[in-house]
C-alpha cells in the first residue's frame, strides 16, 4: 500500500512538473511557447490589472537594483583628463567606459561626494583591473592591457538600502602614457 502511493505521487509530481522523457507532445511544445512568451511580460503590475507585455534587456536592472546608466567618457582633444558630475539612487550607478592601451597610468578619483557615499570600480570584462581598484574613492594604476574599461560609480550595498536619496558626485578620470 505504502509503495503504490509513493508510486501514485511521484507520478503526479512528474506529471505536475512535466516529463523527464525525450519525447515531447503537441500539448508540451505548445505549453514551452506560452511560457516562452509570458517570460517576457513584467513581473510587476497594479492590482486587477494583466501585466503589460515587455522585452527588457538582460543587462538592465530590475526595479530593486535602481537604475543605471552609461557614460561614453570623451577627452577633450590634447587633454588627458575628464571630469564629470553626476547622481544616481538606491541601487543605482553610472558607469564611464572608455577605451585604453596596456601599459597606460590611469587614475580615477571621485572629488566631491555627498557623504562619501559615491565608491568606484575600475572594470575590465566585467571584473576589477586589481584587487585595490573595487569599491573605493580613488584609484591610480598601470592597465593591463588594450581594450575597454569601465568606471562603475555606486554606493555600498548597506547604504543603497537604507537610503533611496540622489547621491551626487564629481568624477575625475586621468589616462597618461
Amino acid at each position: 500500500m505504502k509503495t503504490n502511493c509513493l508510486l501514485a505521487l511521484v507520478i503526479s509530481f512528474a506529471t505536475a512538473c512535466g516529463s523527464t522523457s525525450n519525447t515531447s507532445s503537441p500539448n508540451a511544445n505548445a505549453n514551452q511557447n506560452l511560457n516562452a512568451a509570458n517570460s517576457t511580460s513584467s513581473a510587476a503590475g497594479e492590482a486587477g490589472k494583466a501585466p503589460t507585455q515587455t522585452q527588457t534587456p538582460a543587462t538592465s536592472p530590475t526595479l530593486s537594483e535602481g537604475s543605471s546608466k552609461t557614460v561614453t567618457v570623451r577627452f577633450p582633444t590634447g587633454a588627458t583628463e575628464a571630469s564629470y558630475t553626476d547622481s544616481f539612487s538606491g541601487y543605482g550607478y553610472v558607469d564611464y567606459v572608455f577605451d585604453a592601451k596596456a601599459n597606460q597610468s590611469m587614475t580615477a578619483e571621485i572629488t566631491k561626494a555627498d557623504g562619501n557615499k559615491a565608491i568606484l570600480s575600475v572594470m575590465k570584462d566585467g571584473g576589477p583591473v586589481e584587487t585595490d581598484a573595487s569599491q573605493v574613492q580613488g584609484w591610480t594604476g598601470t592597465l593591463p592591457e588594450n581594450g575597454r574599461y569601465t568606471v562603475r560609480v555606486g554606493q555600498m550595498r548597506n547604504d543603497a538600502r537604507s537610503d533611496d536619496k540622489p547621491v551626487k558626485f564629481s568624477l575625475l578620470i586621468s589616462i597618461t602614457d
